[in-house]
């Protein structure tokens, strides 16, 4: 999540250091997402294939190296390139982690477990888009990538060892299986057969398109718009981390009492009320929010989308548990192909219409996706 989140608050500084605007140098995030959604095409079914564990392992080492790349790109199209290699590779890490807790955590408690995953997931979005700032205004956005290539290489090596300790209690790989293009085909048209796995992949991407596309140039806007330094613009956007960890900490309380539903419907509202906060909160003479009202609004809206992203992993790891991973992958690819269409798409009509209107756009459609599909999870549950 660190490498996801880190070059939000770094566009203007690439902006000056490569020449041209926050918008063009968006192809850092934008790529990176691309990469991330459409090998999980790819991860997926490799890690039902030769274990979950092990991929995640070479992945996070593969990161290494794409991370120093982008601490040495000498032009941003070399930066936006190796930003897309280390998408690729880190494609892996979290998508296959959900389907390891979908196959060794029963489904009675696997909300409240992918919860207490998200600390830390959330832990590496809030450091990655303060460290981003951090960096871009200090020492140097190249810095960052240093300190994330540093990441992965020790997280890469515990996981290969860890794999090594639990080596044969993975779950045995069919007879005859093989991670050939027929297979890959077969996999995904197995998952994709159901019209309730349609669905639920369907929400996904519309959820990455509001969600992220939105929350990319907040940061931008914040620096441009309220003067605050990319440091302070990137802590704000990072708050919404903070408001994930506070759902985590309470999830175990809020699901059984709120329900799948409840859950979803309440999340996409909480999402809303952030985001049109975030846009219309005045600050003195500058007509944009202030580092408080921001962290604030921030913070409510990352309690709502974690409350909805969590309920929406939780039903994916169920869509085709004979293929977890592949049922995951596809889920994955959905988020983050439309975070690359949301990001595509917020920066023209950001441009033109103002990125408040952009930001209130997407919390109340936030809202409307939770509510439709708590709905649809109700009818599914009753029928």
């Amino acid at each position: 999540m660190a490498s996801i989140r880190i070059a939000d608050p770094m566009l203007p500084a690439l902006a000056r250091d490569f020449g041209g605007e926050p918008a063009g140098a968006a192809a850092t995030i934008t790529l990176f997402a691309l990469a991330y959604g459409t090998m999980q095409l790819v991860w997926g079914p490799l890690g039902d294939r030769v274990g979950k564990l092990r991929v995640i392992a070479w992945a996070a080492l593969a990161a290494t190296l794409g991370s120093l790349a982008c601490a040495l790109a000498p032009t941003l199209a070399w930066l936006a390139g190796a930003r897309l290699a280390t998408g690729a590779c880190c494609a892996a890490i979290i998508p296959l982690a959900i389907a390891y807790i979908g196959d060794t955590v029963d489904y009675s408690v696997r909300q409240a477990t992918l919860a207490r995953l998200s600390t830390g997931t959330l832990t590496g979005m809030i450091a990655g888009q303060v460290l981003g700032g951090a960096a871009a205004d200090t020492v140097g956005w190249r810095v960052a990538f240093v300190v994330l290539a540093a990441v992965f290489l020790v997280t890469g090596t515990a996981a290969l060892r860890m794999q090594a300790r639990l080596a044969g209690a993975a779950r045995p790989v069919p007879p005859g299986a093989a991670t050939t293009a027929l297979s890959l085909l077969r996999g995904w048209h197995a998952v994709l057969a159901s019209g309730w796995s349609r669905r639920v992949i369907g929400f996904a991407l519309i959820e990455g398109a509001l969600m992220f596309g939105a929350l990319a140039f907040v940061p931008t806007w914040l620096h441009e718009r309220a003067g605050l330094s990319l440091a302070a613009a990137g802590g704000a956007v990072a708050a919404m981390g903070v408001g994930g960890l506070a759902y985590a900490a309470f999830a175990s309380r809020l699901i059984p009492l709120l329900g799948e539903r409840g859950t979803l419907t309440l999340g996409g509202a909480l999402v809303a009320v952030g985001f049109v906060a975030l846009a219309a909160s005045p600050a003195a003479g500058l007509g944009a929010p202030t580092w408080v009202v921001a962290m604030a609004a921030c913070g409510v809206a990352g309690i709502g989308f974690y409350m909805l992203h969590n309920t929406m992993q939780t039903l994916a790891t169920q869509l085709a548990p004979h293929a977890r991973a592949t049922a995951i992958g596809l889920f994955a690819v959905a988020l983050f192909v439309g975070q690359s269409v949301g990001v595509s798409v917020a920066a023209p009509v950001g441009a033109a219409l103002g990125h408040a209107a952009v930001i209130a756009a997407a919390g109340v459609a936030m809202a409307v996706l939770g509510a439709g599909l708590g709905r649809a999870v109700a009818r599914r549950r009753a029928s």
